[in-house]
């Protein structure tokens, strides 16, 4: 149960008008579909997403540090609502320079940047590398695990676990599974400044 200072932290996260926080959630990159996405609307039905919702909580009251979370388990249980309503939160708090990133396609734009010389592309991944105040990368593990992308992913990681920068990180696939596909030092730096949470449960897009 969360202690009567941080619910009422959360009861306190400043309002500011809807088209104002979407306009910060699309700045930091989050996909429209999840601009609705809070805090107060997940419902969480088993004893891992409760676990994984109040430690999310936690995060949001507490002074923004080096820890991080990582969030793991089968899709649509909840790992990028919680993950983009913790962000909504740090952005309402007035936290600039957060940033959310699609493991998956950051790698192909960046692999299209390598093509056509796109410096743009380069310039965000420079950005999220030694920047960015709090990134989420979500789905990772959902890209082939080719040694150029464990590469550059780990080079993300490492950069901003030297500069005690929070990485927030989302993925299908178990920690062990992870590991075996080459993302062990990955998982390590992850893990180091804060929790791997599991979640469970019915596929909330199969079931609404």
């Amino acid at each position: 149960m969360l202690s009567n200072v941080t619910a009422a932290a959360l009861r306190s996260s400043p309002e500011r008008p809807p088209a104002t926080i979407e306009s910060m959630l699309k700045s930091s990159g989050v996909p429209e579909r999840y601009w609705d996405r809070t805090l107060r609307t997940f419902e969480a039905t088993t004893e891992q997403q409760k676990v994984a919702f109040a430690r999310v909580r936690r995060w949001v009251v507490e002074p923004l540090g080096p820890g991080g979370m990582f969030l793991y388990g089968p899709p649509g249980t909840g790992k990028t609502h919680l993950l983009v309503g913790a962000l909504r939160e740090k952005l309402l708090q007035g936290v600039r320079g957060i940033r959310y990133v699609n493991v998956p396609l950051l790698l192909d734009e960046l692999r299209a940047s390598m093509k056509y010389s796109d410096a743009p592309a380069m310039e965000r991944f420079e950005y999220l590398r030694d920047d960015a105040r709090v990134v989420v990368l979500d789905d990772l593990g959902r890209e082939k695990a080719t040694d150029w992308a464990t590469e550059r992913l780990y080079v993300l990681v490492e950069a901003r676990h030297a500069r005690l920068r929070p990485t927030l990180a989302s993925s299908n696939q178990s920690l062990n599974g992870l590991r075996g596909s080459g993302y062990d030092a990955l998982v390590s730096r992850l893990l180091e400044n804060g929790p791997a949470l599991a979640l469970s449960g019915a596929d909330f897009r199969m079931v609404r």
